[in-house]
This record gives structure tokens, sequence and C-alpha cells, in this order.
């Protein structure tokens, strides 16, 4: 008999619990990916071109913390088109 995991949608509740119980604080590049819609290339493009949020890479592996993610978010929202994300 199989157990079922209930999904989580990513990005919809980022205190989501891991397996273990324990709260999940950071999100790898395949859920940043998931989350935002975009590539995991265009997110190691980002990393690259020193753009997007500000993450911590220990050996191969890059995760963002939550409140990194959620500052990148607040600085590049806009209300119009004509003002740049970026700066």
């Amino acid at each position: 008999m199989q157990t079922q995991v209930p999904s989580i949608e990513s990005g919809r509740n980022p205190r989501r619990m891991n397996p273990g119980g324990a709260t999940c604080i950071a999100l790898d590049e395949n859920e940043l990916a998931i989350r935002w819609g975009l590539s995991v290339k265009t997110l190691r493009r980002w990393r690259q071109e020193q753009l997007g949020p500000i993450y911590c890479k220990l050996g191969r592996r890059v995760t963002y913390l939550l409140h990194e993610i959620e500052a990148f978010e607040r600085r590049v929202s806009r209300y119009s088109s004509f003002t740049r994300a970026y700066q």
C-alpha cells in the first residue's frame, strides 16, 4: 500500500513543511524556477550576470533563502511598465 503525500503548490505557501516536519526556509533552483515560471537555465544565467536574488552556494548545490526571494520580488515589482526593473 502506497501512502500519498499531499502536493504543495510551489510559491503559494512559502513556509512549507519538509517530510521530516521541519520548516523549509530555502528553495533550490528547480523550486524557484517552478515558482516563477522560468527555466533553470535562466536562473543560472542571472547568477552569472549577477541579476537575480542573492543565493547560497555550497559545492554544486545552489539555494535561495525565502526572505531573499521575497525581497527580490518586492524590488522588481512595479506599478508601470515605464519604470525599469533592474537598476
